[in-house]
């Protein structure tokens, strides 16, 4: 299989390293407009590459023809990238969505996952893209799915997220232009059967991780999953909820209005606080995050509903290696990076399973390749915590 990979950053450049270790995989292209880091590979290949230049970038995927092109830089590129794929008639992959406000008030989701735009011409054109394969978005989707198929009625599915840096000292695991974004969009729940957006850290509850974690208070958190899920899963309800132990930095920038893209005067000048933002914050350098020893994410998602007539509670949780566990892997990884890369490379290794052409979530994922994707999971080093009652 030959993959190419687009943004080489904290996700891209770790996922190259796994999907090297694999034997299906023959050949991996990593373009980027800049390599702050490099791979010792014979698979590997780095590749100078600006997306935005169309013509070049058709070009360069007309030259190389991958089986796969994954999008793993900023979802504002999402339609950019699969607009190229669509003319040279190449698989895709991405791992979440830009979500731009629809305002068409007939819509069926206030948040739209643009990429589903491009689902008749990818049918037409034979080739598959499977969107918002990440870990959450991603993974999360594929096991709400399951646990949801346990049961004959879905009242309700939890998806809950521990994101623990163990420190009061900020670090960004993640794109810091994605982070800001995603503080500023309000959360998105489905209740009742209609879409509702929330006011962002509201919705506080109390909920049980798996040990090492224990209870947590989450909040509603804006995440891609509610826009899917309910279109796929019959449910009444379904939310997001997050545990960040920096929320308290979150709720002081959504506050000041730092994260708005509205411009404001500043005497002469005109700014975009969120602009503004980006620009006074640090990136966290490389190999920062191994000063975050005891840092841990984890996922746990909870379908509430009956099966044959009886009340039933299907819950299935992921917790993640801590960072010092992850440093011995020897990834460049970091707490987040890592489980993310994890489960886009276990997407990509089951991808050509997939008989289904168009554009979709992977909770469309036929029933068997979601097992096979699941049992791969366990095989990982990762804590699973199964519970039906």
């Amino acid at each position: 299989m030959k993959v190419m990979i687009l943004g080489f950053g904290g996700v891209g450049s770790v996922l190259a390293k796994l999907l090297a270790k694999e034997k299906e995989i023959e050949e991996i292209i990593c373009g980027d407009i800049k390599f702050n880091f490099r791979i010792k590979d014979k698979k590997v290949s780095l590749k100078y590459l600006n997306i935005l230049d169309k013509n070049k970038f058709l070009i360069f995927l007309n030259k190389h023809k991958p089986d796969i092109v994954i999008n793993t830089s900023l979802p504002k590129f999402n339609l950019k990238i699969m607009e190229t794929c669509f003319k040279v008639g190449v698989n895709y992959i991405d791992t979440a969505s830009y979500w731009d406000f629809d305002s068409n008030p007939k819509a069926k989701v206030p948040y739209k996952m643009e990429q589903l735009d491009f689902d008749k011409r990818f049918k037409k054109a034979g080739i598959t893209g499977l969107i918002n394969a990440g870990v959450s978005p991603g993974l999360t989707n594929l096991i709400a799915k399951e646990c949801a198929d346990k049961l004959d009625e879905v009242d309700f599915v939890k998806i809950r997220l521990v994101e623990d840096t163990a420190s009061n000292e900020l670090f960004f695991s993640w794109n810091k232009d994605w982070l800001i974004d995603e503080i500023g969009f309000k959360p998105l729940v489905y209740y009742n059967h209609k879409f509702k957006i929330m006011e962002s850290f509201s919705g506080e509850e109390e909920f049980t991780f798996p040990k090492p974690i224990g209870k947590k208070k989450v909040y509603y958190f804006c995440q891609d999953e509610v826009g899917s899920l309910p279109l796929f899963i019959k449910t009444k309800n379904l939310d997001v909820k997050a545990y960040d132990n920096n929320i308290e930095v979150s709720k002081l920038l959504v506050k000041l209005n730092l994260t708005s893209e509205k411009e404001i005067k500043l005497g002469k000048c005109k700014i975009r606080p969120k602009e503004f933002l980006s620009k006074i914050l640090q990136d966290s350098p490389p190999g920062y995050e191994r000063k975050f020893k005891n840092s841990i994410f984890a996922i746990s998602i909870e379908a509430i509903g009956r099966h044959n007539k009886k009340k039933k509670i299907v819950k299935y949780s992921v917790v993640f290696p801590k960072q010092k566990e992850i440093d011995k892997m020897n990834l460049g990884a970091n707490f987040i990076s890592y489980p993310t890369a994890l489960s886009i490379k276990l997407f990509v290794m089951n991808f050509f399973k997939i008989i289904k052409k168009g554009v979709f979530p992977p909770e469309c994922i036929g029933k068997e390749i979601r097992k096979e994707i699941l049992i791969e999971l366990e095989k990982s080093r990762v804590y699973i915590s199964k519970a039906n009652g």
